[in-house]
């Protein structure tokens, strides 16, 4: 099962082949989050071969400019979106989430025990069961 996708060439296309220009965005998070002293965070969500995959856009001002550079972090991670059933301590960001709230968590970070399942992608040979329970990592 594949959860992530790594760079070719940052921005412009990945190891499975695939153009980033061919993803479609779904959602683009409004908020630049404060990075390590050097550079502030967002992210997007894009559909791509029936998966859901978060993004992470990087900005930063390089010394002696008077603009933002923008870039592209990491890699592309496998995701699915959750409703909150209850209060609880969010698996992904750890978070205290309020009961209904809605997040983006990794495939594998599904706690049936406080979320449900909102939106996931396609189960596939490729990519396997589109999300699996916390604790079956745990054991693993």
């Amino acid at each position: 099962m594949q959860d992530t996708l790594g760079w070719i060439k940052n921005g412009v296309s990945l190891q499975d082949g695939s153009a980033l220009a061919d993803w479609e965005l779904i959602y683009q998070d409004d908020r630049w989050r404060w990075q390590y002293d050097t550079h502030e965070l967002t992210f997007g969500i894009y559909h791509h071969d029936g998966q859901y995959w978060k993004l992470y856009q990087v900005r930063f001002v390089a010394q002696g400019a008077s603009q933002y550079s923008y870039s592209f972090g990491g890699q592309a991670c496998r995701m699915v979106q959750v409703e909150y059933t209850k209060r609880a301590r969010s698996t992904h960001s750890h978070m205290l989430m309020d009961k209904g709230q809605v997040q983006w968590i990794r495939t594998y970070e599904y706690d049936p025990e406080i979320m449900k399942v909102v939106r996931h992608g396609d189960e596939s040979e490729k990519y396997g069961a589109p999300f699996t329970e916390i604790e079956d990592q745990r054991a693993a």
